[in-house]
């Protein structure tokens, strides 16, 4: 199984993260009418300008350019109305009425130059949590701090003796009310690779603990259906981000190999995942990574001769690694290609041979295979 990082599950976090309101504002307010705010300003400016020509420089009766002036603050201020009521966001376009009613030329030259300095000075600014945390902000240290703080006065050694036992064996050696702690535990923080030691706490001797496992089961798999639609919903309104995209198929990936959801339901997600990273592809070809994972969920699926093709076009087109080629060769294996594996090995193997970090046994097989 493929080496998971700590923070797997942050992909997910991220996509169904809410936007902070005042951040949303901000956003909308920099996009909101923009185009229209533009051309209506430039526009004010242009007709003020003319007004205040006839006013000033010409013998006209004065009543003309106040009805003028009048008549453009009452369209201006109509089609502000207008936008409001349509549900846009108006904050320039109620700016540019009101100066332009008051200062005309001036008002609206200056409503234009004050967006101007706004793109300017908006590539700077702070989201509101930013700027709310440098006014209030918080006397909480985090535990990376606390640790880094005592080490710096010398109270960095502990007198108590700390163990590490894995869930697993707590499932297998452990009393039954560690083994509700460790269930408790896994729930709260679900991984996929905890999945072997929810197997062993179903068929525990004791039924309390079969009980509680089952339940904890079952939450994990309302979980997963509760996060997956809500996926499901962001795509659907962003159905072009490929970061969604990607999100969602690694989402069915992490989920096709849990061994807690029903079997079915397994090759379904292992399925979904396989032509997700396919449309994904489709559009970002060049991810390495999504080609990986698509090979080993076809060689999961069983499908060894489809999975062994699919890595050969990928070490084609140069992604010589590790695990890719580990899964090529073991691809050739299941399909009984021996001619095509000693080749494989011979080609590819130089680089798993001096690898310290793979097991003996398989740079073992992998020199055996090539022949030295």
């Amino acid at each position: 199984m493929r080496q998971l990082s700590i923070d797997h599950f942050q992909y997910v976090d991220d996509i169904l993260r809410e936007e902070d309101v005042h951040d949303a504002q901000q956003a909308d307010r920099a996009s909101s009418n923009t185009g229209l705010f533009v051309i209506l300003g430039i526009i004010l400016t242009l007709v003020h300008g003319f007004i205040l020509y006839l006013a000033v420089a010409t013998d006209v009766w004065v009543g003309i350019p106040v009805l003028l002036h009048l008549i453009v603050v009452g369209v201006t201020a109509f089609i502000t109305l207008g936008q409001y009521k349509l549900g846009m966001d108006v904050p320039f376009l109620a700016i540019l009425s009101v100066t332009s009613a008051v200062a005309g030329v001036f008002g609206a030259a200056g409503s234009l130059f004050c967006l101007f300095m706004y793109a300017i000075f908006r590539q700077r600014s702070h989201s509101f949590k930013e700027w709310f945390e440098l006014i209030f902000p918080t006397d909480l240290i985090s535990k990376p701090e606390d640790v880094y703080n005592k080490i710096i006065v010398g109270r960095d050694e502990n007198t108590i003796n700390y163990g590490v036992m894995p869930f697993i064996d707590v499932m297998e050696l452990g009393s039954e009310e560690q083994k509700r702690r460790a269930l408790s535990k896994m729930t709260m923080k679900f991984h996929p690779r905890l999945a072997p030691a929810f197997h062993k706490a179903l068929k525990d001797s004791s039924n309390a603990i079969r009980v509680q496992a089952a339940t904890s089961v079952a939450k994990i798999e309302g979980q997963f259906m509760s996060r997956l639609e809500k996926i499901e919903k962001a795509r659907a309104k962003e159905p072009n981000n490929l970061h969604i995209l990607y999100a969602l198929a690694q989402y069915y990936d992490d989920y096709a190999y849990t061994g807690l959801l029903d079997a079915e339901r397994e090759i379904l997600n292992r399925q979904k995942a396989i032509d997700t990273y396919k449309s994904y592809l489709q559009q970002d070809p060049n991810n390495s990574e999504a080609w990986a994972a698509v090979g080993r969920l076809l060689f999961r699926s069983k499908k060894w001769d489809e999975a062994a093709d699919w890595f050969r076009r990928a070490l084609d087109r140069g992604w010589k690694m590790k695990s890719m080629v580990l899964w090529y060769l073991e691809c050739l294996y299941r399909t009984g290609d021996y001619k095509e594996l000693r080749r494989a090995a011979n080609e590819y193997g130089s680089t798993m041979l001096d690898n310290a970090d793979l097991p003996g046994e398989v740079r073992e097989a992998v020199q055996l295979w090539a022949g030295r």
